[in-house]
């Protein structure tokens, strides 16, 4: 009941035009229900029951009962014989042939629609690409906020990108656990097999392609957030957070099933962020950047403080020192020695030039 209700959960979230290439589980419940079982009918359990089994001795016409080990041997034989008819039986039944008929029809829906969608977001991405280096230059084509625009069109083909993944991981486990209860009511084995033979092998069980298309979205975000951020704007709105919050919740929510329903991970096992943690790695870098521009600010401050006081040390040193409107008798001192040290300095300059 769970594995339906995230199945129809993420069916909701997705591209309504998706909808006719989910896997029909449901109809293929509703097609093994209508299987027959192997519970053996009564008239069956009383002939394989019996413990005793009458043998005629040929020289005596008096009945006899076989060996204990004899009459369990028989009881045995005859219970595997009836299982082995009776499976003989439903795999030639038409309800048995109906259900590997659908589930053969369901497969090939499947991995036709992935591979059209897979196309179809390669080329999305190549546009996008393209867009990213057009507007990377210096004079490119101005086009009010192109970093926005171009932060909304990365954010709706990687929202498409998991969502396919979801559809792909899905999709396999509804394969796996169908034939799950179909082996349980049957008694058949044919889960192994098939998921081995026919499942393994279809394109949405492995899918690298995909998965290198979210990286490069995911650094194609990174870069524009910064872009956005050093502009003092956010590339998502709350909305588009939550969105994307909640795929990568229902991603670990399935992720686990996949595995025990046996889905190979050779392929499918990438280092992966989120649009929401590159937008965070974004903003700790604005967070650098206005530590640093404070630090500077407080730079200039002090550099502009130690001129001032310098300014005003020169003025004070070109005062008069006999201006009688000057208060202080320490400070005139001060003021006429650091005259007297000037002139100074200047005989002394001029005596040099006059000997050379």
């Amino acid at each position: 009941m769970k594995f339906c209700k995230n199945l129809q959960q993420i069916v909701e979230i997705s591209d309504p035009a998706w909808a006719p290439y989910w896997t029909n589980y449901k109809m293929l419940k509703k097609l093994i229900k209508e299987l027959p079982s192997l519970v053996p009918s009564d008239e069956e359990n009383s002939t394989s029951s019996q413990v005793a089994v009458e043998i005629k001795d040929e020289t005596n016409t008096e009945k006899k009962s076989a060996p204990l080990h004899l009459q369990l041997s028989g009881t045995l034989n005859k219970e595997k014989t009836n299982q082995t008819t009776e499976k003989k039986r439903m795999g030639k039944s038409p309800g048995e042939i109906a259900f590997f008929k659908l589930l053969h029809s369901e497969l090939k829906k499947a991995a036709k629609f992935f591979e059209h969608t897979k196309q179809e977001f390669i080329l999305r991405e190549g546009r996008l690409r393209e867009g990213m280096e057009i507007i990377r230059k210096p004079n490119s084509i101005m086009v009010p906020d192109k970093w926005s625009t171009m932060a909304k069109s990365i954010y709706r083909l990687y929202k498409d990108l998991l969502l396919l993944e979801l559809y792909a991981i899905m999709t396999y486990c509804s394969f796996s656990k169908i034939l799950k209860k179909h082996d349980k009511v049957t008694g058949f084995d044919t889960r192994i097999a098939f998921m081995a033979n026919v499942v393994n092998k279809a394109n949405f069980t492995r899918y690298p392609e995909v998965l290198e298309m979210i990286q490069r979205c995911e650094k194609l975000f990174e870069e524009v957030s910064q872009k956005l951020l050093m502009e003092g704007t956010s590339a998502l709105c709350e909305d588009e957070k939550l969105f994307i919050s909640m795929i990568h919740r229902f991603y670990g929510q399935i992720m686990d099933k996949a595995e025990e329903e046996g889905r190979p991970s050779e392929g499918n096992n990438i280092k992966r962020n989120s649009l929401n943690g590159a937008e965070s790695a974004a903003e700790a870098l604005k967070d650098v950047h206005q530590k640093l521009d404070t630090t500077r600010d407080d730079a200039t401050k002090s550099l502009k403080s130690l001129v001032e006081e310098n300014d005003s040390r020169s003025k004070a040193e070109s005062i008069d020192p006999y201006d009688s409107n000057q208060d202080g008798s320490s400070d005139q001192k001060n003021i006429k020695r650091s005259l007297e040290i000037t002139s100074a300095g200047q005989n002394s300059e001029i005596t040099k030039r006059l000997k050379k």
